[in-house]
């Protein structure tokens, strides 16, 4: 504890790291969204793979951000050797608890790539009707005639029968 707080540089710098990731991401993805929107109103085109890509990247820039911070810490050094010497069962037991998210995560990028549906499709999946208003990786969110949102898995959108009411007209 003595030298933390005899050199407190790398948590300095660490968390210094963490809001520019966190500041990075979210003005990255503000300016995806919006280049994605402007673009896709002008050559009415869907957006639903545009929104995708803006979703992983920012993704993509947590993932290093945050990796690179716990690189910054020296006590994230020893605490790596332990996870390491552990990572076979740890593999085991995250491997089993995350079934149902990485099944999410397959299905939604199959959902991207296939597009039964676009974003502002009227659409019925299983008792649930409503306007699509967004495809993530792990979940489609719908919206009602009572505006309400409707989040709906996307392995649950693959498994069960979809029907299209009527489809946009974007391209």
């Amino acid at each position: 504890m003595r030298h933390v707080l005899m050199n407190p540089y790398p948590f300095v710098l660490a968390l210094l790291v963490i809001l520019a990731t966190i500041l990075f991401a979210f003005l990255s993805r503000k300016y995806l969204e919006r280049r994605i929107i402007k673009n896709a109103l002008q050559h009415h085109i869907d957006a639903t793979g545009f929104v995708f890509v803006s979703h992983l990247v920012t993704s993509i820039i947590y993932l290093i951000g945050f990796g690179w911070a716990l690189l910054i810490l020296p006590i994230t050094q020893t605490f790596a050797h332990s996870l390491f010497a552990g990572a076979g069962i740890s593999s085991l037991i995250l491997g089993f608890a995350s079934q149902q998210l990485f099944s999410n995560l397959i299905s939604g990028v199959y959902l991207v790539i296939v597009k039964p549906f676009k974003i502002g499709d009227l659409v019925q999946i299983q008792d649930n009707t409503g306007h699509v208003r967004e495809i993530n990786l792990n979940s489609t969110i719908i919206e009602d005639n009572d505006q309400k949102k409707i989040i709906i898995p996307s392995s649950l959108i693959l498994n069960n029968v979809i029907v299209i009411i009527k489809e946009t007209d974007e391209k």
